[in-house]
């Protein structure tokens, strides 16, 4: 890995380590994690399989996907005609 240094003054090396510790993190990863964007996420795949009974789709993508509630529902419908 490159290394990169940059200085400052031991008030601010004090912050910086406080703001670190107090985030229970290293300061490299604290220093990162204020300069770089977070890298994007993988959405959950999309699995449709129907239904044996009513035949309907659904997804069947597994345990790791957003709970939807109703609120949720009640919100997509309320633009329905």
């Amino acid at each position: 890995m490159v290394a990169i240094t940059f200085k400052v003054s031991p008030d601010e090396a004090r912050k910086i380590r406080a703001a670190a510790r107090s985030a229970h993190r290293t300061v490299s990863a604290h220093i990162r994690s204020a300069l770089l964007p977070p890298s994007p996420t993988r959405r959950p795949r999309l699995v449709l399989r129907k239904h044996p009974v009513s035949g309907l789709p659904y997804n069947a993508a597994g345990k790791n996907l957003p709970t939807v509630s109703l609120a949720d529902i009640k919100a997509a419908l309320a633009d329905f005609p």
